[in-house]
Formats: C-alpha cells, sequence, structure tokens
C-alpha cells in the first residue's frame, strides 16, 4: 500500500484506505443531514357531508391541533384548501402538511398528544373527545392520502409567494420509466419562466413518493396558481381550440390528465 501525505505540518503518512473510509464517513454525515432535512408534504383528502359544520371544525378546531403540533416540531405547517365549484369532486377539502425527514422521525405518543390537545382545548375530556371524534366520523370521510416533494416553484415576480390563493391542480399519470423525460419536457416549457401578460402568479410541479405502480391512479400533478378566482375565470373563458404541437404531442405520449380541480386557500399555518 502507497503512503500519502496530506499535512504540511507534521507530515505523517496516511494509508489510502483511511482516506477513503475518511471521504466515506464525511460522505455519509453530509447526506444524512440533507436528508434529514428534505420536506416531505403529506396530502390527505376529505369529503365533508353536506349540511353539516364539519367545515368549520377543520378551521376552530382540527387548526389548533396542527398549530400545537408545529409549534412541538413535529410538523412545519399546516394548509386548508377547498374544492371551488366542482360539487361532483371527489373531495371538498385538502389538508396539506409540510415537514422534514427529522420531523416525521420524531416519535409521538399519546400521552404527548393528549397533553397538546388539552392545552389547546383545556375544557374538552376524553369523554368529550370520543363524543367529538365520533361525531365527526359521520360528517366526513377521509378520501385519500398521499405524500409528494416539490420538484419545482416558478413564481411570475421574485416577490410572488407560492402557494397563491387560488390553484388549478392537474392530476398526472406518467408511465412507469418516464419520469426523468417527463419532467424535463414541463420544466422546458416554463425555462423562461411566465410571459409578462401570463394571468398566472406561478407555476408548480410535485412528484408522488409514496406509492408506484402501474395501477395508481396518479403519480405527478402541476398547479397553475392565480391570485384571486376571477382571474382563473377569465383564463379559462378566453382559451380558444388548439391543436398540440410536436412537442406537447410527445408529452401526451407518456402521461395523461387524470383530472383538473380548482382549490381556494382557507387558511395556511406555518
Amino acid at each position: 500500500m502507497k503512503k500519502y501525505y496530506i499535512s504540511s505540518i507534521n507530515h505523517k503518512p496516511i494509508e489510502m484506505k483511511h482516506i477513503y473510509l475518511c471521504m466515506l464517513l464525511l460522505f455519509t454525515f453530509t447526506f444524512g443531514v440533507n436528508a434529514q432535512e428534505k420536506v416531505v408534504l403529506k396530502q390527505t383528502f376529505i369529503k365533508v357531508e353536506e349540511g353539516n359544520n364539519y367545515a368549520e371544525d377543520l378551521k376552530e378546531k382540527f387548526s389548533k391541533f396542527a398549530q400545537a403540533r408545529i409549534d412541538a416540531g413535529y410538523q412545519s405547517g399546516w394548509h386548508l384548501w377547498e374544492v371551488v365549484g366542482n360539487p361532483q369532486a371527489a373531495f371538498s377539502h385538502i389538508i396539506v402538511e409540510p415537514m422534514t425527514i427529522s420531523q416525521m422521525e420524531k416519535e409521538r405518543n399519546w400521552d404527548d398528544w393528549r397533553k397538546m390537545r388539552s392545552e389547546m382545548l383545556p375544557s374538552m375530556t376524553d369523554n368529550d373527545w370520543r363524543t367529538f371524534m365520533e361525531d365527526v366520523r359521520e360528517k366526513r370521510n377521509i378520501v385519500a392520502e398521499a405524500m409528494f416533494v416539490g420538484v419545482k416553484d416558478i413564481g411570475k415576480t421574485s416577490d410572488v409567494s407560492l402557494p397563491d390563493d387560488v390553484g388549478v391542480i392537474n392530476f398526472m399519470k406518467v408511465a412507469q420509466g418516464k419520469n426523468k423525460t417527463y419532467e424535463t419536457m414541463e420544466l422546458e416549457l416554463y425555462k423562461e419562466g411566465l410571459g409578462k401578460n401570463d394571468p398566472r402568479s406561478g407555476w408548480s410541479l410535485g412528484r408522488r413518493i409514496d406509492k408506484v405502480g402501474t395501477d395508481i391512479y396518479w403519480n405527478y400533478f402541476t398547479v397553475d396558481w392565480f391570485s384571486n378566482y376571477t382571474d382563473f375565470v377569465k383564463t379559462a373563458a378566453s382559451v380558444q381550440a388548439w391543436d398540440a404541437n410536436k412537442n406537447y404531442e410527445k408529452m401526451l405520449n407518456i402521461r395523461d390528465l387524470r383530472e383538473s380541480v380548482v382549490i381556494r386557500k382557507v387558511m395556511m399555518l406555518d
């Protein structure tokens, strides 16, 4: 084994295998830190039955539990959205909870959760909570859950903060083995950003990470952001009939637009 001198002070020889070991440890530590701080977003799709106050419970009660979890360091935020103008949709509300990997790994137990609950709602006993949750289950259905990571956010200007007040979510099914191709195609469309006269305030691309396979309904989504609902309606009403060009036809060959839903921000806790 050859000797390598890497210190100009004491000139002690260090074997190459030790250098490799140090580099490996450094890489492992760096990757671990970055992985721990990767932001994952959990989506919960909820269908609220008509004629009850569950939507108010989300804003008035569940938001307080979410704020307690944020303050305790279990998650980074809690975002509540409602579906607009589509009572036939499979869901009426979406909750998005961003959290880092390290936050997800924190131990959660009943005692800590009950302590947070009692601090937020001191008048609610365990029996009250059970009664409350029984009532909740009759008011809503949790349609689905998903986890995703953000691929790219593009704001129209540098001072635009995404997500904005109104979004059009386009759920995509990308063919297996075509993820990189699809992402490249989407990002290529926005390599120059949004045009000056574009009514959108921004655009986002997200990749689902909790499920894979040929039977999965969607594995990507894009969001067209608007600062208000009127801008969305104006845009939708002014779109003319068009045919895809060759580049867009290539994208259509590797992904299907499963569904498009308009959502409006109810509240965002961070």
